[in-house]
């Protein structure tokens, strides 16, 4: 829970601070991820590192490499610069429910009757953010 908890205490910060920097994002998020990965590089030496060259690995990694990774990136950043930073960090709570949706649509998961009530819960919640004050 503790890491889960900094997790988000991160991506509220790094929201916030996003909001003010102006650089164009397709010139720092190459730098961005040359830390992270200089970061990882300092872990490999020490796991056990084996993959097997199947499509059922490739296409899963160029999935979490370029759409959630580059593009999602670079959408959060555009939505940061151009909207309110309160109604972008509030779509963060669909994540869980769009996966939720998806394993449901793609593998066929069932979903549990509190799962469903949370993600009502959750849309409602949001309907409460983005309405239009009268």
């Amino acid at each position: 829970m503790l890491f889960g908890l900094l997790a988000l205490a991160s991506m509220t910060l790094g929201s916030i601070m996003q909001k003010r920097i102006t650089d164009n994002p397709l010139g720092t998020l190459p730098v961005q991820y040359l830390a992270g990965l200089l970061l990882c590089g300092i872990f490999v030496p020490f796991q056990p590192f084996h993959f097997e060259h199947s499509t059922g690995f490739i296409v899963p990694v160029l999935w979490m490499g370029l759409v959630v990774s580059v593009l999602a990136t670079l959408l959060l950043y555009r939505l940061i610069a151009r909207g309110n930073l309160v109604n972008v960090t509030s779509l963060f709570y669909l994540v869980p429910a769009v996966t939720a949706v998806m394993d449901y649509l793609i593998f066929g998961n069932r979903l549990a009757g509190l799962s469903v009530l949370g993600m009502l819960l959750i849309i409602i919640g949001l309907a409460f953010v983005f309405r239009k004050p009268k």
